[in-house]
């Protein structure tokens, strides 16, 4: 089932997946590194995008920020935090 665009275009789906414990505790492993680094991902849709993107950019040989991608995908929708940050 397809999902509403929002104003910056960014088209959205929505699936059912299923996680084993060990996908979720890979998730709590990736969740403490974004962490440390100062972000907080409050959704577990928004963390698996984000494992989505370092797992793309490692496949592909890419070097990727921890920090760039934990903003791109805070900022996608403004409700999550980066600590520090409050009020931008």
């Amino acid at each position: 089932m397809a999902g509403k665009s929002d104003k910056k275009g960014i088209k959205r789906i929505v699936r059912t997946i299923t996680l084993t414990e060990e996908d979720l505790n890979k998730l709590d492993g990736i969740e403490r590194v974004i962490s440390a680094n100062g972000h907080r991902i409050k959704t577990d849709s928004k963390l698996i995008r984000a494992a989505i993107s370092i797992a793309n950019s490692t496949v592909n040989n890419e070097n990727y920020d921890i920090n760039e991608v934990a903003q791109k995908v805070i900022q996608e929708d403004g409700r999550t935090l980066f600590r520090g940050v409050h009020g931008n």
